[in-house]
Order: C-alpha cells, then sequence, then structure tokens
C-alpha cells in the first residue's frame, strides 16, 4: 500500500526549504546556470527544486510528459549517472527538448526511496560545452547520498504513521520503528556532516593531486610558525622548482603532470619528518615546511627529494617522463620571519640554481643581493626606456667565401653608466618581465629599417637582420607594421630578415602562421634562431614559410663531442640544402671554425672571427674600409 503512496508523498517544508540551499550549492561549486531535483511519477516528470541562478531557464513545477527521451528519463530507467558533454555533437541527443532551452551539457544521478521505486533525479545543466570534471561528479554523488538519506526520513515517517494507525497496540513494534528512524535521522546528519567536509576540503586543496593549495599552505605554515614560536624553535621552507613542468604539461596535458607530482610525492614522503606541512604554490612549483634541524638533516632530505625526482615515471600509455628539478632552502632567522616572506626567500634560492647549475642552493645575503640588484636593474631599465638610453649595435654577416659583409644583425644594447654593459640576454628577460618588450620592439624594429635603408642606398644587396619576440608576433597587425615602416623608409622588403625562435612561435602557433605567410608573400626574408636546441625544429622548417636557418653556436663552442657536434652540424646544412634553405653558422671564432663552416658548405657565418657587435658608427667605418665605398654613407 505505501508504494502506491510514494509518487504523492509529500515532502515535508524543512527538507524541502533544505534541497534549495542543495541546487543554489551544487550549481555555484559547479559554476553551471543550472542543478535541478526532478520528481517523476507514471506519466511524467516535474522540476521538484531548482537553482536561482538568472540564467536556470527551468521554472518550479515545469513538467514534460515521458516518452521523448529525456535526459532524467534515461536516467531513471538506466539507474545509472548519465554525462553528456555536447548533445549537438551526439546524434542520440540532438533533438532532446533540452536543447530548446540551451542547455547543451548535462550530467544527472537517480534519486530513489528506500525501497528502490524512483523518487526522480538530481542534475546539473550548462549552455556550453562541458566534461563536468571529477570535482563536480562527487559533490553531485554526495548530495544524492544526502537526499536518499533524507527521502529514507520521509519513508520511515510515513511507514510509522502507517504502523501507528494499523498497529497502535503493538508499543513494542511501534518502539523498534522509532528506533530505526532515529538511526536513519542519524545517517542522514553524518552523511550531511561528510559532505560539508568534503566541500571544506575541495576548498583548500588542490584538486588534481591533493597538495593544499597556496592560501592553505601559507595559513597552515603561518600556524607551524607560532606554535614553533612558543615551543622556543623555528622552521624552514623547502620550495622545489620543476623546471620542465611547463614543457611537460604542453606536451603530455595538465592531467598527466598532476599524476606525476602525485607519483612524485610518494617516492619522496617517506622521508619528510612526521610534522611537515606540503603544498602547491603555483601549478609547476611545490613546498615544504618543516621545523629547523642541523643543515646536513636538511641536505640528507633535499637530496632525498631530488633523487625522488630524478627516476622515471610512467603514467599511463605515456613514455617515460623526467622531472628536472631545482631546490631552494629558506631557514627562518627569527621568531618574527612569517610565512610569505620565507617562502619568497625559497623561491629565490631555488631560481639561483638556473645561475649557477646547482641543483640545490640555500638563501643568503648573496642571493638577497642578487634579487636587490635585479630590482635595481628594473629600475634603472624603466628610466632608460622614458629616456631613450637603449641603443642598437649590428654584427655582421659574412660570406666564408669571400670574407664579404652581405648583412647585419641589430642587436639591443644597453650601456649604463654605473652598472656598464647589460647582456642583451638580461635585457630583453627583463623588458618582458615589465611589460616592456613590445615598445622596446617596435623601437628596435623601426630603428634597424631605417638604419638599413641608409645602407642600402650604397649596398643593394646588403640585408638588416632584426629578432621578433613573442609579443610581437602575437600581435596581428604586426605584417602591416613591418610594411608601414618598409614604405615610410623606401626600404625594398627583400633588404629584411625577421629572425625568430622556436619559443616565439610557440606562444600563438596558429597566429604566427598567418603573420610569417603574410610577411613571406611581401618578401620579407624570415630566419629560424638557435636551430638545433629547439623540440620541433625541423617540423617547423615544414609548417612556416622559412628562407634561413641559423645553426646554434653551441655545437661549435660547447659541445662535448666535437665530433658529434660536427656530424650534426653537417646533417643540418645537408637538409637545409635539400630544402633549398640559406644557413648561417653562429659563434664563429677562429679560422679553424670558419674553415669547417667553409668546407661543410654553409652560406654565411656570424662571430666574433669576424666582427663583435659594434655601433653603427664603427659598424660603418668598417664596411666603408671593407667594401672601399665612399665616406658619404656618413652624416
Amino acid at each position: 500500500m505505501l508504494n502506491s503512496l510514494l509518487n504523492t508523498l509529500e515532502v515535508p517544508e524543512p527538507i524541502f526549504a533544505s534541497w534549495q540551499n542543495v541546487v543554489d550549492l551544487l550549481a555555484e561549486v559547479a559554476n553551471v546556470p543550472a542543478a535541478l531535483i526532478m520528481r517523476v511519477n507514471d506519466h511524467s516528470i516535474t522540476v521538484f527544486r531548482r537553482s536561482t541562478s538568472n540564467k536556470n531557464p527551468y521554472k518550479e513545477a515545469d513538467s514534460e510528459p515521458l516518452g521523448q527521451g529525456l535526459y532524467c528519463e534515461t536516467v531513471i530507467s538506466s539507474q545509472k549517472m548519465l554525462t553528456i558533454p555536447d548533445a549537438t555533437k551526439d546524434d542520440a541527443w540532438d533533438d532532446n527538448p533540452d536543447l530548446a532551452l540551451g542547455m547543451l551539457a548535462y550530467c544527472g544521478v537517480p534519486l530513489n526511496w528506500p525501497n528502490g521505486t524512483p523518487f526522480g533525479t538530481i542534475c546539473i545543466l550548462d549552455n556550453t560545452s562541458n566534461e563536468f570534471g571529477a570535482t563536480a561528479i562527487k559533490l553531485l554523488q554526495s548530495f544524492r547520498m544526502t537526499l536518499e538519506a533524507q527521502l529514507e526520513t520521509i519513508y520511515q515517517q510515513r511507514k510509522l504513521q502507517q504502523l501507528n494507525k494499523e498497529l497502535h497496540n503493538r508499543v513494542r513494534k511501534r518502539t523498534h520503528d522509532l528506533a530505526q528512524l532515529n538511526f536513519a535521522l542519524t545517517q542522514e546528519i553524518d552523511r550531511r556532516k561528510a559532505a560539508e567536509q568534503e566541500i571544506t576540503y575541495q576548498q583548500q586543496h588542490d584538486s588534481g593531486t591533493g597538495f593544499l593549495n597556496r592560501s592553505s599552505f601559507l595559513a597552515e605554515t603561518d600556524r607551524l610558525i607560532e606554535s614553533c614560536r612558543e615551543s622556543g624553535t623555528k622552521i624552514l621552507v623547502i620550495f622545489i622548482g620543476i623546471t620542465n613542468g611547463r614543457q611537460i604539461q604542453k606536451k603530455h596535458g595538465h592531467e598527466t603532470f598532476d599524476q606525476l607530482l602525485t607519483l612524485f610525492r610518494q617516492h619522496f614522503t617517506r622521508f619528510l619528518p612526521s610534522l611537515c606541512i606540503t603544498g602547491r604554490p603555483s601549478s609547476i612549483d611545490l613546498a615544504i615546511a618543516v621545523r629547523k634541524t642541523s643543515k646536513a638533516d636538511i641536505e640528507t632530505l633535499v637530496t632525498h627529494i631530488l633523487d625522488a625526482g630524478s627516476q622515471g615515471f610512467q603514467v599511463e600509455e605515456a613514455p617515460t617522463i623526467h622531472l628536472s628539478i631545482n631546490i631552494g632552502v629558506a631557514c627562518q632567522h627569527s621568531a618574527d620571519s612569517e610565512e610569505l616572506d620565507l617562502i619568497s626567500k625559497a623561491q629565490e634560492a631555488m631560481l639561483s640554481c638556473r645561475d649557477t647549475g646547482n641543483r640545490y642552493a640555500f638563501h643568503n645575503q648573496r642571493i638577497e643581493l642578487k634579487h636587490a640588484t635585479h630590482n635595481r636593474l628594473e629600475s634603472y631599465l624603466l628610466q632608460a626606456v622614458r629616456n631613450d638610453d637603449i641603443t642598437l649595435f649590428f654584427q655582421p654577416k659574412v660570406s666564408p667565401i669571400n670574407g664579404e659583409w652581405t648583412g647585419a644583425e641589430a642587436l639591443l644594447r644597453w650601456d649604463h653608466p654605473e652598472l656598464g654593459q647589460v647582456s642583451s640576454e638580461l635585457l630583453i628577460k627583463m623588458l618582458e618581465d615589465n611589460g616592456l618588450i613590445f615598445e622596446v620592439g617596435n623601437y628596435v624594429l623601426r630603428s634597424a629599417i631605417e638604419q638599413a635603408s641608409e645602407w642600402h642606398k650604397h649596398l643593394p644587396h646588403f640585408k638588416m637582420a632584426v629578432n621578433v619576440s613573442s609579443v610581437q608576433l602575437k600581435n596581428p597587425q604586426f605584417a602591416e607594421q613591418v610594411q608601414q615602416l618598409l614604405s615610410v623608409y623606401s626600404l625594398p622588403s627583400i633588404a629584411l630578415e625577421l629572425e625568430l625562435t622556436e619559443s616565439t612561435i610557440i606562444a600563438d602557433e596558429y597566429l604566427a602562421s598567418k603573420t610569417l605567410n603574410t610577411l613571406h608573400d611581401m618578401g620579407v626574408g624570415l630566419a629560424l634562431d638557435d636551430f638545433g636546441t629547439g623540440y620541433a625544429s625541423f617540423n617547423y622548417l615544414k609548417k612556416y614559410p622559412f628562407d634561413t636557418i641559423k645553426i646554434d653556436k653551441s655545437f661549435l663552442s660547447q659541445w662535448n663531442d666535437p665530433g658529434e657536434g660536427l656530424a650534426i652540424i653537417r646533417s643540418i646544412i645537408g637538409i637545409a640544402k635539400k630544402l633549398r634553405l640559406a644557413v648561417v653558422m653562429e659563434g664563429i671564432e677562429n679560422e679553424a671554425q670558419q674553415k669547417l663552416i667553409l668546407e661543410e658548405g654553409a652560406d654565411l657565418g656570424q662571430g666574433f672571427y669576424y666582427g663583435k657587435p659594434m655601433p653603427k658608427t664603427e659598424f660603418e667605418q668598417h664596411l666603408i674600409e671593407q667594401t672601399q665605398l665612399p665616406t658619404i654613407i656618413r652624416h
């Protein structure tokens, strides 16, 4: 008899009101416009509770007849969770009635009375394509447990009413049923607490790995500092930087990288002391806060972590992946030290490893001074850009056959009166960090084209090369800007060559392809710089319209095995010739290297053997002497 009444059984107002909180919280955490609790009867399915989002197209009491292949009807009949990332891309769902309301994505689970009779569903819907991540699905399952516990309470209450009516003289049976009801209520409370704890956990932890997120790590470290202050001890922070983290994420995906971090943690956790805090302050960094101990013990712990990271990791079908790790350590010297200051210092120490080649470093006064010097350089740089103190130097490109200067590469230089000459690499990095690379890049391009125009009047075959940054290449109007500058300074496009590195292109490959093809059609030369040092340089030669490759100087000056380096140079030149590409060999510093590239057939050489980067007047003097031109090009 009770089964026949379930479809009409009313949900008590307190529980009915609590369900509103459930759908509102579910819609907010899952970040979707609609979260619903649906109720089914013999002929139709009705919106029982809806989230109050303005973008929710469903209204309470909206009803649809069964038999139309509705999402929720399928969930109820199959008694399984249903996830549809995009109904418009699935033939089985492309005529679903929910599409008329703009709902493309769906994820729902069944709700049943305790005797197995369907009550309906709890579900979330999105008006855009949505894969519904693990957090949303886990929360949906948690609320399903809570709602079914409440349905069990309602069911038991109804059952109890029947028993009171039919068996009012059987006190013992009534007492037993009351005990069952109490147990059900206790279960509901426990499940609600579990759901709340799950939400709290998700807010405090990185969902992919389970590490504390940045804010929680800072809070826990602050509590550890306070605890140590009371006991008269101090703490230290170990900052683990995964230097190839970005590359792994791009090549294998963020999910694979998260699995790698989880495996990595399993390898080094056993070496950590019992009282420690581990966190993920950024997507490619980890941090550990522990009580301060002896330097020897710290070095042992750091070594264990480095060894754990050096092992190859296997994730599903992906090939073995290795982590490249640098570690910085910052020790608390004062009881007043703050958690953020310690983490920053540990990170500075980690970054210093990239300059020294060490695998780990302790933060010290030298690193702090270097950091302060870097900040001072940045301050000077801002003044230099405003005062036009940054200038161009020129380095010749030379034919190895006859020593003729056929072109030049324009290079950025900054000669500070106090700090001296700042390297081009450091200068460009600071410009990128300060958001000035676009402004200065435009200055370099304009100045180089202006100078090339002056030299072209006397040397028609002379070509000016200019380096292009990723920021410039991501500008959709970059090709148009080059065209305008060539027109303003009356420089033929063939007299200009733009040099790009692999990292410049991968910033936005679609836009890069479009821009480079436009420049190529204009007649501007394109050179792939630092060739041989990237992951996919040969592939880029097929994808993009390059005219020239510049072989990185490391194959001449820094290769561990000269024979192997020569073999690589020979192979690159051979492939370039087959692809009808010109070859420039960088880093020519002596006559032996000059002879080598001549024998191997390189078209041009560049390096200190021919000439260092020099200011305009000095470059012009060498050009005049070398070409026997009149001094008319001076002004």
